[in-house]
């Protein structure tokens, strides 16, 4: 409220009380955060020192110009944050703060782009000030636990591969066991699982989904691909896709171990083996699968010669408008998130039944951590509803908790079939389920770009399949 003085005739004022305007739920949320952030600082820098009691709330009011129910309302933020206590009829006492306490997280070079992990850990640092992190990146988990001088980190950002390769080598033993998530997909902590202990508390995950470009397909009058979609269907409308213009009608990294593989998941097949000697793979439904491969690699109406040498080339062309279709994951829409595409998704194209890969990222701890206390805050905030609606309205990633539901940023462009994730899980399959070591996959790839190439026939690649994976140690295989 405030005042406004008005002369009358006859040469005397008159003061009036005029209205202040409503403040909007934002102006007034904003408002709560500077009491909250401005205390903390206080607090933080010694101006109100540990066991000492801020002042009363009518004072505050009056610095903060708000009214004692709203600077009240406002402390409530210091309290959730461990700064204050509230004393009935005595005050608000500060808390005698921790010692500080610096962790390490190791994470790989795309984890800004899945989780907007610098606003994560913006918001983290809010909620537990005496705990910072200092994230850092790795390119291979044996960093940490090979021979010779190692790495250091005391909370580990794992995929589901990197763990399926932990558990098959034995060093699943550099993690601390945890307590899994009853409130997320329950496959995801399954894929997180060994010797019946959770090690990796799961945060987000993705299927492989086909990414199209809705302009193209509005322009050469074809209808939109749906969950009936075979391989066929997809050549027929790649073909013309190709054939209008300057463009290609469907590419994808074909040496990336989340793309060649879903052939392969998609054959329902598995490896087989008599001890540790790999099983003819003739007449099986996986050879199967790498002949559908075969074909839609060396079809030029539909997959173009064109050698790529990550994902982030294909999703380039995807962006300049050059591919009318892709294989994508979810975390690789947030390329996409501001490029002002006009694109959908769609479950990708299947043989048989519907059938697609799924990978999932999560968080571990470091056995050999010195601060055990502090990481497991850190990893139980990556997987809690606040974190997990951060990473929703933020980012196109899918958040491992089955029911978060929160808005997206009105800046990122969200397709409008982004929800069919929910809709295909029974289609989902892990790389692990192929039952061929993760330590292998490097030599099955080979053989495979090999056979694609036309360089082996069908017979020479099972030949050479079961002498390259045939191993000595059958414990590195399902029997």
């Amino acid at each position: 409220m405030g005042n406004y003085i008005r002369k009358r005739p006859n040469g005397k004022t008159r003061c009036r009380k005029i209205m202040k305007a409503k403040p909007t739920s934002k102006q007034f949320r904003l408002e709560l955060e500077r009491v909250a952030d401005e205390l903390r600082e206080d607090i933080e820098n010694g101006t109100f020192p540990a066991n000492s009691f801020l002042p009363p709330e009518s004072a505050l009011a009056k610095r903060f110009r708000l009214s004692n129910k709203s600077v009240r309302k406002g402390m409530e933020k210091l309290v959730e944050d461990g700064l204050i206590e509230k004393m009935p009829r005595v005050g608000n006492r500060v808390i005698a703060q921790r010692a500080r306490v610096y962790l390490t997280l190791a994470c790989t070079y795309s984890i800004e782009r899945d989780f907007c992990l610098n606003r994560l850990l913006d918001d983290f640092h809010l909620l537990h000030p005496w705990i910072r992190v200092d994230a850092v990146p790795y390119s291979d988990l044996s960093q940490f636990y090979g021979e010779g001088e190692r790495r250091h980190a005391d909370v580990f950002a794992i995929d589901s591969t990197q763990f399926q390769e932990l558990r098959e080598d034995g060093h699943v033993a550099m993690l601390e066991p945890l307590c899994d998530s009853p409130e997320a997909f329950p496959f995801l902590n399954e894929a997180f699982r060994a010797d019946d202990r959770q090690y990796v508390l799961p945060s987000i995950f993705t299927p492989i989904v086909l990414c199209y470009n809705r302009s193209h397909f509005k322009e050469c009058r074809l209808p939109e691909p749906h969950g009936g979609w075979t391989w066929d269907d997809l050549a027929r409308s790649a073909a013309v896709l190709s054939g209008s213009g300057n463009r290609l009608g469907f590419c994808f990294h074909i040496l990336s171990e989340n793309r060649w593989p879903l052939f392969l998941v998609q054959s329902g097949g598995r490896f087989e083996w008599d001890g540790g000697r790999l099983r003819d793979l003739r007449g099986t439904m996986l050879l199967e699968g790498m002949k559908l491969g075969k074909r839609i690699i060396r079809d030029r109406d539909i997959f173009p010669l064109y050698l790529s040498e990550n994902n982030d080339e294909i999703n380039a062309l995807f962006t300049e408008g050059k591919v009318s279709m892709i294989l994508t994951s979810y975390m690789g829409l947030n390329e996409f998130r501001n490029a002002g595409l006009e694109y959908d998704i769609s479950p990708v194209p299947y043989m048989g039944e519907p059938r697609t890969l799924a990978m999932a990222i999560g968080f571990g701890m470091s056995r050999e951590s010195g601060n055990k206390e502090a990481a497991r805050i850190l990893i139980d905030y990556f997987g809690s509803e606040r974190a997990q609606k951060l990473i929703k309205t933020n980012t196109l990633s899918v958040p491992a908790l089955q029911h978060i539901e929160a808005p997206f940023d009105p800046a990122i462009h969200v397709p409008s079939r982004y929800p069919l994730y929910r809709e295909i899980v029974a289609s989902y399959r892990l790389h692990s389920e192929l039952n061929v070591p993760w330590r292998m996959n490097r030599i099955l790839a080979g053989q495979l770009k090999a056979y694609w190439a036309g360089l082996l026939d069908d017979d020479e690649l099972c030949d050479k399949l079961t002498e390259k994976l045939s191993v000595r140690e059958p414990e590195t295989a399902d029997k």
